[in-house]
């Protein structure tokens, strides 16, 4: 009974961690005053993912009105001129949070983990008593990766359940701020920062029919209006609250959305205007007052280190300067009248909102995904004034004033300024060069059935990332047309049409022999065919190129397992860790063979070992559940099928356990 298996071939993301961050000495004072009157302001912070500043009436738009969000803009300040650090979702929030750069902080990619200890906007803001929490909208940012640092509260329900699809991974708008007004009703009484993730313009959409008239030929409108419109009810609430009076608001995205601008649909492989130009509005306190107090010592509070006296005349209503959402912290604490951790890379905006301009600042921005999945160089950005210099094998630089769609690139005829920005680059980067990865970071895992919705979103996981300063590889640019043959073939393989599949993984293959991972999928596909032995071979070919692949590994360890060949299976799952020694599937299938052969308490410590890479997979607690119920551990085996079910209430092998052990004795 131990070799039951719900998937024959879980298909997991494991990222490696790349950061080590200086933890934050925290703060143990006397709380804050009241956040009414007179009281430090509270901060509420709402992402609204994948949204293009371009798209907002407020910044120009003309196909849609935005009159929520616009609504934001009256008293407060339009920053028109904002870039991204990083076009994907959970290293631009790491970039945001921490003020630090992506290359820096090591978080490249979705899916990796924010190592505990990381200095952030919510860790700050805790240690000087401010009550946390977030409401998350999508997967991405689930508190597996970190994020969650300094958050109190931290609403993201994504692993309390199995993934089954790709809109799993995401909820709607209405949800996310339902929960957050109920928070607020019960936690508004003391300064609080409140984080608000909404993930309904990420693909796939999933447009409620009430909104499909306001933008017939975009869903992305649709989603935009559906969007705004919850917004516009959790903004009400605000008002009848108050809230809206006394708190920061802070509205921004952390990336737009290409929709086929320079040949790309989504976002993350290039890094033009269209995915890292974001919106950020700043909504001011009617009027806000922190005085200088002491504290019962006779010493200041932090809170109350200098009066803080302001309201929103005195700040501009737009400021066209450029700058980056890795201003976003310094520029809250300032305004708190809190000193910026000195990890903070950012700098305040606020005498940019007073003032209008100062000198020009340098905006980097970054995307190694097509370095890290296919091998390709990476693409890394500077923006200073009205230019933007593209770093890439095929560098770029665009004058954005006179043509913000970035379509005439003005190199090889301006080869002086273009040089002149990437030495800034180079020293932008060599000054904030990384950190090494702290000891004892592992991979991590996400739920089974993960990887397959993250394929459904056009997201292909990353098992290995290359060194983050490695600049090697052929342009992105160069490979645009087998990038999206490979997307084509992808969604192919999704769809139910494998024998296709494999014909335009091949094609990919004949025109580059080193591409790693066609042959992964090729090797997918021909599983999905019950080609299990050219499926191996394909591994073997993936392995050849990168010897130390986890998922290539992986699969071919749950090849040689799904056709019976139980020695070859325990070798590849031995072999891979011995570099990936927390790897789940190893554990899971070791786990898997040592039941069957009788080696219990070796069957036992591989599950235990698979649970503690995966915390949320039902399927390793079912197992040791079977384990410990075969050893008479009876109370433990009812802990592991619960903990089962709180994961996957579907799991019938569990319940059927669960009920068996729970019987009454005759």
């Amino acid at each position: 009974m131990f070799l039951s298996r719900r998937s024959t071939f879980p298909r997991i993301l494991r990222l490696p961690v790349l950061l080590a961050m200086v933890s934050l000495v925290t703060y143990a004072g006397p709380r804050p005053q009241s956040a009414g009157t007179g009281g430090p302001p509270p901060v509420i912070l709402i992402s609204v993912d994948t949204l293009r500043a371009d798209h907002l009436s407020c910044y120009g738009y003309t196909h849609l009105q935005t009159p929520h969000i616009d609504s934001l803009a009256r008293g407060g300040t339009v920053f028109a001129e904002i870039s991204s650090q990083a076009p994907i979702t959970l290293p631009s929030h790491v970039s945001l949070f921490t003020s630090t750069y992506p290359f820096a902080n090591g978080i490249r990619e979705n899916a990796q983990v924010l190592p505990p200890g990381a200095v952030t906007l919510a860790t700050a803001l805790a240690a000087h008593g401010y009550d946390t929490a977030a409401f998350i909208g999508g997967y991405f940012l689930e508190r597996r990766y970190g994020l969650a640092q300094g958050f109190q509260t931290y609403d993201s329900p994504f692993d309390t359940r199995a993934i089954r699809g790709a809109l799993d991974l995401k909820r709607p708008a209405s949800k996310v701020l339902d929960g957050a007004e109920h928070w607020l009703e019960k936690n508004s009484g003391h300064p609080f920062l409140l984080f608000i993730h909404l993930f309904d313009l990420h693909l796939p959409y999933d447009v409620p029919a009430a909104f499909r008239a306001h933008a017939p030929h975009s869903e992305y409108d649709q989603e935009l209006a559906y969007v705004d419109d919850s917004l516009g009810r959790f903004l009400e609430f605000l008002k009848r609250s108050g809230l809206d009076r006394r708190a920061l608001i802070v509205l921004f995205s952390d990336h737009g959305e290409s929709l086929g601008d320079h040949g790309e649909n989504t976002h993350g492989y290039f890094i033009y205007r269209s995915t890292l130009h974001v919106p950020l509005i700043i909504h001011w306190p009617q009027t806000t007052e922190i005085r200088n107090s002491k504290s019962e010592n006779g010493k200041s509070t932090p809170l109350s280190s200098f009066d803080l006296r302001v309201s929103p005349s005195d700040y501009m209503a737009r400021v066209d300067a450029p700058a980056g959402l890795i201003d976003v912290a310094p520029t809250v604490l300032r305004f708190l009248g809190i000193q910026p951790p000195a990890t903070f890379c950012g700098h305040s905006l606020l005498d940019l909102a007073k003032e209008g301009d100062s000198p020009p600042r340098e905006i980097y921005s970054e995307s190694s995904y097509a370095h890290d999945k296919f091998g390709w160089a990476t693409l890394r950005s500077l923006r200073r004034g009205d230019y933007q210099y593209i770093d890439a094998p095929h560098p770029e630089l665009y004058n954005l004033m006179h043509d913000p769609t970035e379509v005439r690139n003005l190199l090889p005829g301006q080869a002086a300024v273009a040089a002149s920005y990437r030495e800034r680059l180079t020293a932008l980067v060599s000054n904030y060069r990384a950190k090494p990865a702290a000891d004892g970071q592992t991979p991590t895992a996400g739920a089974r059935g993960t990887a397959d919705s993250l394929r459904a979103l056009g997201y292909l996981e990353i098992t290995s990332p290359k060194p983050a300063l490695d600049d090697s590889g052929v342009d992105p640019k160069d490979r645009l047309f087998e990038y999206k043959r490979y997307l084509l073939a992808g969604h192919l393989a999704r769809t139910g049409k494998a024998d296709e599949a494999a014909e335009e993984f091949q094609a990919i293959i004949a025109g580059d022999p080193r591409n790693l991972p066609a042959y992964i999928e090729l090797a997918r596909a021909d599983v999905d065919l019950h080609r299990y032995l050219d499926g191996a071979n394909k591994l073997k070919a993936a392995l050849a190129l990168d010897p130390h692949n986890v998922e290539a590994e992986e699969m071919l360890g749950d090849i040689w397992l799904a056709v019976g060949d139980h020695t070859r299976a325990a070798a590849e799952f031995q072999r891979l860790l011995t570099f990936a020694p927390q790897d789940y599937e190893a554990h899971f299938g070791l786990g898997l063979l040592a039941a069957r052969g009788g080696q219990i308490p070796e069957a036992a410590g591989h599950f235990r070992a698979a649970i503690a890479a995966n915390p949320s997979s039902a399927e390793a607690h079912c197992q040791l559940g079977l384990i410990l119920e075969a050893q008479n551990q009876k109370p433990a085996a009812v802990r592991e099928f619960q903990a089962a079910l709180r994961i996957d209430p579907q799991f019938r092998e569990a319940r059927r356990e669960l009920t068996k052990l729970s019987a009454p004795c005759r």
